[in-house]
């Protein structure tokens, strides 16, 4: 689903451990694993208004149950307030990225 560069399976633990807990440990964070991960990505697709079953398909769940009962979890305002602010981060931080690689 997520190849490299040479046309095999992108090593995700890898990913992890090369970009995303960077980004987390420079915005003061811990990474809580892809779990986490997949949970806080049926959340934030579910407060977009992605449907029930296109995020079942995403995350590859067999019945869309699995998906409303286990991954997507109610939010307060104050949560997604605080997601819209890391993500601000993050894209500051791909900038900073890319210029300092250029």
């Amino acid at each position: 689903m997520f190849p490299n560069t040479i046309a095999g399976a992108l090593d995700l633990d890898n990913l992890a451990d090369r970009v995303i807990k960077p980004v987390f440990k420079a915005n003061g964070m811990k990474w809580k694993g892809w779990h986490a991960y997949r949970r806080g990505l049926a959340t934030n697709l579910h407060e977009l208004g992605v449907p029930d079953k296109v995020i079942q398909a995403i995350l590859r769940h067999e019945d869309v149950s699995t998906t409303q009962r286990s991954y997507i979890k109610t939010v307060p305002q104050v949560v997604t307030d605080a997601m819209k602010q890391l993500e601000a981060r993050i894209a500051r931080a791909a900038v900073v990225q890319q210029v300092s690689v250029n």
